[in-house]
């Protein structure tokens, strides 16, 4: 099977073409900037392709030169460089993503895996716990243009037979990731420590959002891909990480138990109230057998060993 991955040189999509080059499939990487560290190890392995989904007419080329047999879309600007730049997001998150659906169409692409993410549901989820039919009201426009992939994904599927697929991802932890966001604590809270420096969490030590290891980030796309035709109803999945999902504050302990010499402070501006963003991802578990693999424990060992062996 050939396969193409957009942002194939982030933090999920790198890790994708590393576990199907280890199945001895034709991976093609598609990438915005120079840098490909994360691909090291199988850069002789995949097939490189320049590409950003900003310029016009640069998906149409990509997909026409590749013709892949399946897409994974995990290409776009997020939140914060967004926020920042609107209309640079749109561009790329919404036009990009209308470019490259009709273009995979036309190269006669099978199946697309989209990247899509709990921002789609925004702050206003009325408490408690979210499901994949929670009310979508993103609060950021990065979360408009997760929805409106979503949708003209899945209208691509009932209107063309394209097998689109989706993910809605919780907080991505691992190391290496440089852009702030308010769940970005969940990653540096574990790798500022393994690299020796402290680390002032800017939310409640009482914050509870929902968290997944980038490896099973990784392998929920590999396996909803998977899956056959007739389990998938749903079409777009919430996944669920670590269960039960550690407060700030618990990750702190379980960062401490690792490096005793941990300097980690909680400093959340004044009046800053508990955040707590959890999900069911039952849909995910029946329909296509989603389990993830960290435990909390697990999860952490990982990310310090990690930083160790860079």
């Amino acid at each position: 099977m050939r396969t193409l991955i957009t942002g194939g040189n982030g933090f999920i999509g790198a890790e994708i073409a590393r576990m199907l080059v280890n199945d001895d499939e034709e991976v093609h990487v598609a990438h915005r900037s120079g840098n490909l560290g994360r691909l090291d190890d199988i850069s002789d392995k995949v097939h490189l392709h320049q590409f950003d989904l900003s310029d016009p007419g640069g998906a149409s080329s990509l997909l026409n030169e590749v013709a892949p047999d399946r897409l994974f879309h995990f290409g776009a600007i997020l939140t914060a460089p967004g926020e920042d730049d609107p209309q640079a997001l749109l561009k790329a998150n919404a036009l990009g993503f209308i470019e490259t659906i009709e273009a995979a169409r036309l190269a006669g692409t099978q199946q697309m895996i989209f990247a899509s993410s709990i921002g789609t549901y925004g702050r206003d989820t009325g408490g408690g716990v979210i499901s994949d039919l929670t009310l979508q009201r993103p609060s950021s426009v990065y979360g408009v243009t997760k929805v409106f992939g979503e949708n003209l994904g899945s209208y691509y599927r009932q209107k063309y037979g394209l097998d689109f697929r989706g993910l809605r991802y919780p907080s991505i932890v691992g190391p290496g990731v440089t852009t702030w966001s308010v769940a970005q604590y969940t990653s540096w809270i574990i790798e500022k420590p393994a690299l020796g420096e402290s680390f002032e969490a800017w939310v409640p030590e009482d914050a509870r959002i929902a968290i997944l290891h980038y490896k099973d980030a990784a392998r929920a796309a590999i396996e909803l891909s998977s899956a056959p035709l007739e389990a998938i109803e749903s079409v777009n999945y919430l996944v669920d990480g670590v269960k039960p999902t550690p407060t700030a504050g618990e990750l702190a302990d379980l960062v401490r138990l690792r490096i005793p010499e941990a300097d980690i402070k909680f400093v959340p501006p004044d009046g800053a109230v508990p955040t707590s963003l959890l999900i069911d991802d039952a849909a995910a578990r029946s329909e296509w057998g989603w389990l993830p693999s960290f435990s909390a424990e697990g999860m952490v060992d990982a990310v310090v060993d990690e930083v160790a062996d860079a």
